[in-house]
């Protein structure tokens, strides 16, 4: 089966899910409504063609204050079973709620806990949503297009 009569499968069981999808380099990118992340998720880590059994990789992206949506997450999925990678990539506005997937992928706890440490995404149902890589104290969030490109102006130097 080859990746455009994988996206018709997906889009024959969540016809309003799938708004796009894209074959470059010999791999798979599909835009899914966020709302209908969980399931689409557990349709491909449960269902063949797919068996993504492994969340390689998830990150959280901002594409400026100007934009609309604001904000995306593109999951990097593997199958070993059938050794092959497809992408999928949510976008949304500030303040939305995303559910976690680490339900489904138990890998997407810490990439998650990033993600909304860096950018403010909140990610709902998630076991353990703490910072992982800066001090509690800190206010912000690096990663997002508008934080101070050197930093904030301190009275004095930040200590953890």
């Amino acid at each position: 089966m080859d990746y455009h009569e994988m996206v018709d499968l997906l889009k024959e069981r969540f016809p309003e899910a799938i708004q796009g999808y894209k074959v470059f380099r010999e791999e798979l990118t599909i835009d899914v409504d966020y709302k209908s992340l969980i399931p689409v998720c557990t349709f491909l880590r449960d269902e063949e063609p797919f068996k993504m059994d492994v969340l390689t990789d998830l990150a959280g992206l901002d594409f400026g204050k100007e934009a609309s949506p604001r904000f995306g997450v593109s999951y990097l999925l593997t199958s070993t079973d059938n050794v092959f990678r497809v992408r999928v990539k949510i976008y949304f506005d500030e303040g939305t709620e995303i559910e976690s997937v680490s339900n489904i992928w138990k890998s997407a706890e810490w990439p998650e806990r990033e993600a909304w440490e860096m950018f403010g995404i909140n990610f709902v149902n998630h076991p353990d949503l703490r910072k992982l890589l800066l001090p509690d104290e800190f206010d912000g969030y690096p990663l997002r297009k508008d934080f101070p490109t050197k930093g904030f102006h301190f009275e004095e130097p930040f200590r953890a």
